[in-house]
């Protein structure tokens, strides 16, 4: 007991996020979904790439060499000296530098090329990033409302129960009295639909528990430390788009369409860079070289080289011709088959992304008349039930009646719950379906 105590107590203390409306957890997802986290890995990879490149403009060959060490000492010249270059006589100190640089001029726009395909690189992940984000956001859609579907037929659930309470205590009353108003079927009746409401009240309790988690979860969250605010289920009104609409905006703001045709136009700068690379490079190299020994003499004739004394520099303008054409040429062709192979990934995507706005659609069409249905339902069982208490109060009618007007009523109110559900689920099927990434207001949660 102290154990189980001391759990209830730690989980009521735990930090909590919330409440959150629908708008918050949508934010929120977006900034602590795993799935987010390592698309923006990707993209960052994606970005030092581009770096690299931006780069490769300036200097991309240059080092500095310092040596430092004993020499052994040299007197005299190239025609008379007391020393010997086999000997280690007279140690003194040596210091060296050396610097080299080359810097491209002009390579046929290889360069250019290389930029621009690490720039289309991170375009391509960064539209997959947004792709990842409204994936998960039309997720949490999903569950959001499950969970509030769920809190819903467990009010409904209770409302019906606590009419049932009444309508006991009517029979069980009536049954004492020996009136012959109901007869010991009616209380059996009575008995069999409490089980089959509390079998629904359990799978209401289910889904809405496991929305829960799964909202919990998309959220990087404890079950325990979500919060929702209790919004009620409905469906705003909103006009279902026309076939040739619904395609257009897809193929305008789908994020993996887009995120390919960026592929695609990487290839196409990956194909300038491979061409450029077969045909002359013109660059500017230089380098510069001081060396200084103390106990060791200059040499100023230009014919004799001492690398411990040492003051040089040149700069020269020169050409470099890559004489692996058949693999240059081959690098280039594998460019273009992988080019051809994007492009036909993206006839076939594009396809498939008309098919699934054609089912989105569908699927829409399909519970907006579903949800019509429901309403229209929900006003009659509504009335069926209110008049069924009124005449079963007056002895005008059996408990049997009243009971299937309960029933009647209590699905009539489960179905519009659901239909308003599926609405609901359909419109974040078509908004993902075609790529509508709804601005949302930004939310935070102080946890870590």
């Amino acid at each position: 007991m102290p154990s189980a105590l001391l759990a209830a107590f730690a989980l009521s203390a735990a930090p909590t996020c919330g409440p959150l409306d629908l708008d918050a957890a949508m934010s929120l997802a977006a900034s602590r979904s795993d799935e987010v986290a390592v698309r923006l890995a990707d993209r960052s990879s994606a970005e030092a790439d581009a770096a690299l490149a931006r780069a490769a403009r300036l200097l991309p060959s240059a080092s500095a060499t310092l040596l430092l060490g004993p020499v052994p000492r040299a007197r005299g010249d190239v025609v008379d000296s007391p020393d010997s270059n086999r000997s280690l006589r007279g140690l003194g100190p040596a210091g060296r530098v050396e610097v080299e640089a080359v810097q491209p001029l002009f390579t046929w726009g290889r360069l250019d090329a290389a930029r621009d395909a690490a720039a289309a690189g991170v375009r391509a992940r960064t539209l997959l990033v947004e792709e990842q984000r409204l994936e998960v956001e039309q997720r949490v859609v999903r569950l959001y409302w499950g969970e509030a579907l769920g809190r819903r037929l467990l009010a409904l659930a209770a409302e019906v129960e606590k009419a049932l309470d009444e309508v006991d205590r009517r029979v069980a009353e009536s049954l004492a009295r020996g009136d012959g108003a109901v007869t010991e079927s009616d209380r059996h009746r009575v008995d069999h639909f409490r089980g089959l409401l509390r079998q629904r009240k359990a799978d209401a309790a289910r889904g809405r528990e496991l929305a829960r988690v799964g909202l919990a979860a998309t959220l990087g969250l404890l079950p325990e430390q979500l919060r929702l605010a209790e919004v009620p289920l409905e469906a705003p009104a909103a006009p279902i788009p026309a076939a040739a609409e619904a395609r257009a905006l897809a193929e305008r703001q789908r994020a993996d369409l887009r995120a390919l045709d960026a592929a695609i136009a990487a290839r196409d700068a990956e194909v300038r860079a491979e061409e450029a690379a077969a045909r002359p490079q013109l660059f500017l190299g230089g380098y510069f070289r001081y060396a200084y020994a103390p106990n060791r003499d200059i040499q100023s004739n230009p014919w004799v080289h001492d690398p411990f004394n040492e003051l040089s520099m040149g700069l020269a303008l020169g050409v470099r011709q890559d004489l692996a054409v058949p693999m240059l040429s081959a690098r280039a062709e594998k460019a273009l088959r992988e080019r051809a192979a994007l492009e036909a990934r993206r006839r076939a995507l594009a396809r498939l992304v008309d098919f699934q706005v054609d089912g989105a659609l569908a699927d829409l069409r399909a519970a907006a008349d579903k949800l019509d249905a429901a309403r229209a339902t929900e006003g009659s069982g509504r009335a069926w039930f209110r008049a069924a208490g009124l005449d079963f109060a007056a002895g005008l009618t059996e408990a049997k009646d009243l009971l299937e007007a309960y029933a009647g009523y209590a699905e009539s109110q489960g179905w519009l719950a659901q239909a308003t559900y599926d609405l609901l689920a359909a419109r974040a099927g078509l908004d993902q379906a075609t790529g509508t990434l709804v601005p949302r207001r930004e939310a935070t949660c102080a946890l870590p």
